[in-house]
């Protein structure tokens, strides 16, 4: 899948901004604040209905407007879509695909996926473990069917429990135990399979990054191990009335990155925990693809930031080598060496125009 035309009105700095990008690779350089970021938060808005940067829309709408609007074309194996978003400063929006109104955002999610590596995507490993579960929960949602009717199901269970537990409602738990019992132990079985698949990708990527490191994972399933979730449920219940909320379940659970008996968050610098994050999300578009046949578009900010030379031209001939659409933004494009790509084309960014350099 790749995009063959994108337009962008209204937002952030970009008034009006009309491209057709390579399916390989595209650089956009220019200077900071220049619009390369909101470039690539439009990109992000197309594919997930929602920016990377901020939830205030007021923010992301141009000064003396009242709504941005996106188009993109793109092509998803022999088939071409177009799609249109439009979101107004008083957060209403419209998505559009193939000139129908779409209602259900899973629909966009899974036809245009998308991954995303910028300065701030360290919090996958530094962050708290929602991050981490959001990346396994983020390739089930590509290759498991039943993955997301199951993870719903789940947070509509733990939401009503909560609620429960919050009005002393005592009477009516067994019911709610049991969904959370029976879409809990789902989940948390689908998760332990996808680290179980996307291990080997893992190690794979490492290898390329961090030669000489070998990354061991683990998964924490939220309860205690060896355990029943209906056991640990019973046994937290008294906890769970006077805390008001659920402790114990698959939304506690944790994914957790080590060397040796040290997690990598304690031994790793800086350049290396960016290494290891760019290794994980090569890992998700490999074993995807293998999966699915379906290649994301990725979106690369700052890539020279915090990566030496050599490993920005590692960086860059893996993600040659996955047949993706590329888009990566940098102050200088002499950083980048772009000699594997066949297909590529430059943009200079200036100003919130951004026009071809041929």
């Amino acid at each position: 899948m790749f995009l063959t035309r994108i337009e962008v009105r209204h937002f952030r700095n970009l008034a009006s901004v009309s491209l057709s990008p390579a399916a390989g690779l595209n650089v956009l350089e220019g200077e900071n604040a220049s619009g390369k970021t909101s470039f690539l938060e439009a990109l992000h808005m197309l594919g997930l209905a929602r920016s990377f940067r901020t939830i205030k829309t007021r923010q992301l709408v141009q000064e003396g407007f009242e709504d941005l609007l996106l188009f993109a074309t793109f092509t998803d194996s022999t088939i071409s879509h177009r799609l249109g978003l439009q979101r107004f400063i008083d957060n209403r929006m419209t998505i559009r695909l193939d000139g129908e109104t779409l209602t259900n955002r899973t629909r966009l999610v899974d036809l245009l996926p998308l991954q995303l590596i910028t300065p701030e995507s360290i919090s996958l490993l530094l962050g708290a473990p929602v991050e981490r579960r959001s990346y396994l929960d983020w390739i089930l949602f590509h290759v498991e069917p039943l993955f997301y009717e199951t993870w719903k199901r789940y947070q509509r269970a733990v939401k009503q429990r909560n609620a429960l537990l919050r009005d002393n409602r005592l009477g009516e738990l067994p019911f709610w135990n049991r969904g959370v019992v029976e879409h809990g132990e789902h989940l948390a079985d689908l998760r332990r399979k996808a680290v179980d698949a996307i291990a080997p990708h893992i190690e794979h990527y490492v290898g390329h990054l961090l030669t000489g490191q070998e990354i061991a994972l683990s998964y924490r399933q939220g309860w205690r191990s060896g355990e029943s979730l209906e056991t640990s449920l019973e046994r937290a219940v008294e906890m769970d009335l006077k805390q008001k909320y659920t402790g114990v379940g698959p939304h506690r659970a944790e994914l957790v990155f080590s060397v040796g008996d040290k997690k990598v968050t304690d031994i790793f610098s800086r350049g290396q925990l960016k290494l290891l994050l760019c290794a994980l999300k090569l890992a998700q578009l490999e074993y995807i693809k293998q999966q699915t046949g379906k290649s994301a578009v990725v979106l690369v900010d700052d890539l020279p930031a915090e990566l030496d030379a050599n490993h920005r031209a590692q960086l860059l001939r893996l993600l040659h080598d996955l047949e993706t659409q590329v888009f990566v933004t940098t102050t200088d494009r002499s950083h980048l060496d772009v000699s594997l790509w066949g297909d590529v084309r430059v943009f200079h960014v200036e100003h919130g125009n951004i026009k071809e350099v041929v």
